[in-house]
């Protein structure tokens, strides 16, 4: 795990610097809407084709495919130092979220190689508190550096400490032992899983209406941050390290909570706080006003990170688990390539900014909902946490006396 913690530190660091800052350098350098929409969408391009990834890791080790996709996407970082304009920056961003993607499948069936069931969601909070705490420490200082140097600097150093992480990642010792055949060598006979399976049915729709309701405004958020309201680099970096301690208390709680009552659980108590982030946005006048957005959003990348993955294992056969994990990257994948221009197109409507956050909150309820169809048995460990509660909630008990 000591292996791991480290490269997620460095990839804390080279998100820090990079990836978060994006969308607002777009802004700053004129993009419209519609081309951060476009970029919000290449976010999931890698996703979506995930499920091809199955295809090339069918002869191959899962921990090998993924440094080797991670190494080059990271790499392409250093092509921003010589890159001034919006269109190649978009061309950069696609190639780099294809490769960072696409390898997702096999980084689920690690982790469920390396951490058995009972401590995995522990596990898995510490080795992100290492990057959550990197990415509090370096966020400031990040967005100082744009202000200071730019991002023809910053970035390129940014991947460089990303191919530091993948270097460190590909330490890992990972025995996958003797792994079960992979007996899906079609994509019909790999979508023929969710037919089989009603709750992972339930659970791909309602996470695909939330990620509408999250995503349909996505593109309207950074308007909001630079034309409305006006922020600098510095006071995003404070809100984005609000947002990352937020982030990093997400995962204390959350790691303790999925192994105690599962990740479908986790995951629909953080559709319910995700509520919070596009209705925001709706009264924001201020940059302070957006602080509750921020620690919404810190809190539920704790918990759909840790919810998502663990409630795909949980829901899963655990000899397919790569299989479901492909499924569930694609589906994702092609619900977030959709969702940012649904917010375009209702804006060139004539829709305004309000209407399309409300909209996004009453969907992302929506999706609350539906998730909450599904049953599933508890685990002994669920029970006896179930048990607790109820001791907890009726403190008084009565009993006859025994005879």
């Amino acid at each position: 795990m000591l292996t791991e913690l480290w490269g997620t530190v460095l990839y804390g660091i080279f998100w820090a610097a990079a990836l978060q800052f994006i969308p607002v350098v777009l802004r700053r350098m004129g993009a419209g809407t519609e081309l951060i929409a476009l970029y919000t969408a290449q976010t999931y391009l890698g996703s979506i084709l995930t499920s091809f990834s199955i295809v090339l890791m069918r002869r191959r080790r899962t921990k090998s495919f993924a440094v080797w996709c991670w190494g080059i996407a990271r790499s392409l970082f250093l092509l921003f130092a010589i890159i001034a304009n919006v269109p190649w920056m978009l061309v950069v961003t696609a190639l780099f979220w294809v490769l960072e993607a696409f390898p997702s499948p096999a980084y689920t069936r690690i982790v469920q190689a390396i951490y058995p069931e009972g401590v995995r969601g522990q596990a898995m909070s510490v080795v992100r508190l290492g990057m959550t705490a990197a990415i509090v420490l370096v966020t400031p200082l990040a967005g100082w550096a744009l202000d200071q140097w730019g991002y023809r600097v910053l970035f390129p150093l940014g991947g460089v400490v990303g191919l530091l992480a993948t270097w460190y990642f590909n330490r890992l010792d990972v025995d996958e032992g003797h792994l079960p055949p992979r007996q899906t060598r079609s994509l019909a006979g790999l979508w023929s899983v969710v037919l089989r399976n009603r709750n992972f049915a339930i659970h791909l729709t309602a996470f695909s209406i939330y990620g509408l309701g999250a995503l349909i405004g996505i593109a309207l958020y950074p308007v909001v941050q630079v034309d409305r309201l006006g922020l600098s680099y510095t006071e995003l970096g404070l809100l984005g390290t609000a947002q990352s301690i937020a982030w990093l208390l997400g995962f204390v709680v959350w790691g303790q909570a999925v192994d105690r009552r599962g990740g479908l659980w986790v995951l629909r108590l953080n559709l319910a706080i995700a509520f919070l982030v596009p209705f925001t946005y709706i009264f924001a006048s201020n940059g302070w006003m957006l602080l509750p957005a921020f620690l919404a959003q810190g809190v539920i990348s704790a918990g759909v990170d840790l919810g998502l993955l663990n409630t795909c294992i949980q829901l899963a056969e655990p000899d397919q688990v790569v299989e479901y994990a492909a499924i569930q990257a694609t589906v994702l994948g092609l619900r977030g390539l959709i969702s940012p221009f649904v917010g375009v197109a209702l804006v060139a409507l004539g829709v305004g900014e309000t209407a399309i956050f409300a909209a996004g909150a009453l969907l992302i309820v929506l999706s609350w909902l539906i998730l909450g169809l599904i049953k599933i048995p508890l685990t002994p460990e669920q029970m006896r946490a179930k048990r607790q509660m109820l001791r907890f909630r009726f403190p008084l008990r009565f009993r006859f006396p025994r005879t």
